[in-house]
């Protein structure tokens, strides 16, 4: 047995260890072995000889390394403190799994210049129980694996397709909103953007994937939100459930994950049947049939569906609110994008109309939510920039040896993952004002200046699917909104973070006041 299996072996006993004293110490004694043996197994070398000896690196710690609470629950501080430490080049670990963190545009485009060449952490690098919720969807899968689930999924989220959906996505929108003001939560308690609009993206993707959805089939999918959210949570947290050998143990995260994936099947399976009855050909009929002809699996059909609605919920939520909340805190930007909404719809300068066209194109009204061009489009690229949905991005390997950090030779085949805040707002070419709040700013930026100092959706062909659709989501509602309502900061806004979700969202109220001409 060698030393590293034994180590392991022995760590078991920090599960059973209840003294925090004891527990700790063992830790400490198990990471620090742990920690010299991933330095000796994994060497990077270097081109200079003015550069560190190694490669600057977080010692890891045991069980997690820095793990996904470092990455994403204690990112934003980590960001800081890391690089502030480390430098603009460093190593994490990922459970024993090194990532290389950058934080500058010239180190990502020398790693992501071929990103679609790029080969997805397995697993995310998050262990045992990621892989059986997500460890086979489309976005953390490679290669011809990656381009078979792609090439029968993507059609419906297509940039064409997305724009064909406006108006359904309208309708749900102004429905949800309705519901609100009917509630009377608006105006007298204020709008909380992350539980108030929260399930909003999770029904309009819904309604692309399924077609329109019985009550009862609501009701079945809205109950499983729960449950895949305590699942993912543990996912975060890691420890044991790292481990594969975790699915033999007798415990409640076992038998949960049980009970989500034959809940999820036979959620799939019956809205599979009822589109095929009624003869619908909604998107997961498509892939019912790719997987039904051997093009993907079955796990790889289960778990993109649930990519597509449960690990983008927090998603998108989090650009929303945040958007709201820069809104809210500048008015000037508020109207003008008010003025601008009623100009695409025909109703003059200055003010509502919160229901339809009028009186104006309705196809002009249609390109003003598609369009890139606008500033309400610039509104929600702004807000992204400086509340990026995640501190850092997924892993993701290159499949050749590259040279960071002016002259460290990562090995092929080694993991990277960005600092979205350092590369978003803190990176030298975004200048003096790289942290401060101007959607005015691409009005002057090409798409070729922001593509590796701006991170939002990805990089090259693997963005993310639904960017399409997350953005005129997005776009109809902030425009709905203002067009309805003067958002403004309330006693209790707040831009403190929402603690213990993974992904960045505010936890705060908005003010709503209702507009006379609406």
């Amino acid at each position: 047995m060698g030393p590293l299996v034994l180590l392991l072996a022995l760590s078991g006993l920090v599960f059973a260890v209840n003294r925090k004293v004891v527990r700790d110490r063992v830790i400490d004694i198990i990471s620090f072995c742990i920690n010299r043996y991933l330095l000796w197994k994994y060497p990077v070398s270097r081109l200079g000889s003015d550069l560190p000896k190694d490669l600057p690196t977080v010692p890891y710690r045991f069980p997690n390394g820095q793990g996904d609470v470092a990455k994403f629950l204690q990112g934003e501080s980590n960001s800081q403190d890391w690089r502030v430490k480390h430098g603009s080049v460093y190593r994490i670990w990922s459970g024993m799994t090194p990532e290389i963190v950058l934080t500058t545009a010239d180190d990502v485009k020398a790693v992501f210049k071929d990103s679609d060449l790029h080969s997805k952490g397995v697993n995310n690098d998050a262990g045992w129980l990621m892989g059986q919720l997500l460890g086979s969807c489309l976005g953390l899968i490679s290669g011809a694996e990656w381009q078979s689930v792609r090439a029968h999924t993507g059609m419906s989220f297509t940039q064409k397709n997305t724009v064909a959906n406006v108006s359904r996505i309208e309708t749900l929108t102004k429905r949800h909103l309705a519901l609100l003001h009917d509630q009377g939560r608006l105006e007298s308690h204020g709008l909380d953007p992350v539980k108030d609009l929260r399930l909003l993206p999770f029904w309009v993707i819904a309604d692309n994937l399924y077609g329109p959805l019985t009550e009862a089939m609501r009701s079945e999918l809205q109950h499983l939100i729960p449950l895949r959210e305590e699942l993912f949570a543990r996912v975060i947290q890691g420890g044991v459930t790292r481990f594969s050998w975790s699915r033999y143990l007798p415990t409640r995260v076992n038998m949960r994950l049980k009970a989500f994936r034959e809940k999820w099947v036979a959620f799939n399976d019956r809205a599979h049947g009822v589109c095929k009855l009624a003869g619908v050909s909604a998107p997961v009929v498509h892939m019912y049939a790719a997987s039904e002809n051997g093009l993907m699996t079955r796990e790889n059909l289960y778990q993109t569906l649930d990519e597509m609605l449960f690990a983008n919920l927090d998603v998108t939520i989090g650009s929303i609110s945040w958007n709201i909340l820069f809104l809210a805190a500048h008015p000037e930007v508020q109207s003008e994008i008010r003025a601008e909404v009623s100009r695409a719809k025909g109703t003059g300068t200055g003010g509502g109309g919160g229901g339809g066209g009028g009186g104006g194109d309705p196809a002009a009204w249609h390109g003003y939510l598609c369009s890139s061009s606008t500033l309400l489009a610039a509104s929600i690229l702004e807000s992204a920039r400086l509340k990026p949905l995640a501190a850092f991005t997924v892993p993701q390997a290159a499949p050749t040896e590259r040279v960071v950090g002016s002259g460290y030779r990562i090995p092929a085949g080694t993991s990277f993952v960005v600092d979205t805040n350092a590369l978003n707002s803190q990176d030298p070419r975004w200048g003096k004002t790289g942290q401060a709040y101007d959607p005015t700013r691409y009005a002057s930026l090409k798409a070729s200046e922001l593509r590796y100092r701006y991170w939002r959706f990805g990089f090259g062909p693997r963005q993310c699917l639904g960017r399409y659709a997350a953005d005129l989501i997005m776009r109809i509602l902030i425009a709905s909104l203002v067009e309805t309502y003067t958002l403004g900061m309330a006693s209790n806004s707040s831009w403190d973070r929402e603690p213990g979700t993974w992904t960045m969202q505010p936890d705060t109220v908005v003010r709503c006041q209702r507009r006379a001409s609406s």
